[in-house]
């Protein structure tokens, strides 16, 4: 987000289905795809990642797009209605494989929590949630006064966004939060903030859903 806080972010988890045609379909994804979606205005700011783990469970990619919609779902219907030119057959690519974990999120507690502007190079995804009848305050204030702190203390993540998954029925309880750093190598830079940072007990009764460090994919069309 490079110290943009938007209302709503679209995650898309995706992977390639064919190894051999890998730079086929990220070239897809940077020339043909991100220009369509956000040409309409709608989402924008669209920035590609990489899983730096080769074991990824089809999260190969982690696709970040930005709105001003305080309801993603509603920018998701405008920009069905607008007629954008991704959704036809010769705009998709045949390889793209996308899996469960993304989907429309909206900006939860707190402020945006930076100690550094420094260029993004790689990131770090935590997705939790939350089971039983867990007080989602008591989540966010664990997260927003004591976690992301802990994560940002070391100096090696310079930045930390929150944001909650909606759905047609509303608010659900996962919540992502993602954590930029100007290191290329991401995955050692959690490893290094994890020994540096002392983190935190885990909130009762949340869990981790799942976790990614990813470098980030350059360049970038269609922003």
């Amino acid at each position: 987000m490079e110290g943009r806080y938007p209302k709503a972010i679209m995650l898309t988890l995706a992977a390639c289905s064919e190894p051999d045609h890998l730079d086929e379909w990220l070239d897809w994804y940077a020339r043909i795809h991100t220009p369509d979606v956000t040409a309409a205005g709608i989402f924008v700011n669209m920035i590609r990642f990489m899983n730096t783990a080769s074991d990824h469970e089809g999260r190969q990619i982690a696709n970040l797009s930005e709105t001003d919609f305080a309801d993603p779902l509603e920018a998701l219907e405008e920009l069905k209605a607008r007629g954008a030119p991704f959704v036809a057959e010769n705009r998709r690519s045949e390889y793209t494989r996308v899996v469960e974990g993304g989907g429309p999120f909206v900006r939860v507690g707190g402020e945006f929590q930076f100690i550094k502007n420094a260029p993004v190079r790689g990131i770090y995804l935590e997705a939790m949630t939350l089971v039983g009848d867990a007080a989602v305050a008591g989540f966010n204030d664990w997260y927003n006064d004591r976690h992301i702190p802990a994560m940002l203390t070391p100096g090696i993540f310079q930045s930390a966004y929150r944001y909650q998954r909606v759905s047609a029925a509303g608010p659900t309880h996962s919540f992502l939060c993602i954590y930029e750093t100007d290191r290329v190598d991401a995955d050692r830079a959690l490893v290094e903030t994890r020994d540096q940072a002392g983190l935190p007990d885990q909130f009762v009764s949340s869990k981790l859903a799942w976790e990614m460090t990813a470098r980030r994919i350059w360049p970038l069309e269609g922003r």
